[in-house]
């Protein structure tokens, strides 16, 4: 059991520690974007730069299922479908926003939105 906690706090500050890196320099940038006399949209960088990120973790945890589903480590793979679940929503919905399928998107920011 103490295993599984390990192996899900992990999971966790792989998840959070890049995003949270991510939120520290999206402050800066736009406090540093306040102060300039002519603006400019820093915004969608950051979101370019999010879905990046997220996808590059979408990789990893799929090629972290794909590993546990090998060795039939099932209890593993459970662990990182539930956290590659939660990693899509969001890739799927940056990804929708910026010229994905207009149907597709429609009813994924449905679902997204509740």
């Amino acid at each position: 059991m103490k295993k599984l906690i390990l192996y899900v706090i992990r999971k966790l500050l792989v998840i959070v520690i890049p995003l949270l890196c991510l939120y520290v320099y999206a402050q800066l940038v736009f406090a540093e974007n306040h102060k300039k006399e002519h603006p400019t949209d820093v915004g969608l960088g950051i979101a370019i730069v999010l879905f990046f990120i997220l996808s590059i973790l979408v990789v990893i945890f799929l090629a972290d299922v794909l590993k546990h589903f090998k060795q039939r480590e099932f209890v593993l793979l459970a662990i990182d479908v539930f956290f590659l679940i939660l990693l899509c929503i969001p890739v799927l919905n940056i990804d929708c926003l910026m010229g994905g399928d207009f149907f597709f998107c429609e009813e994924l920011l449905s679902i997204s939105l509740f």
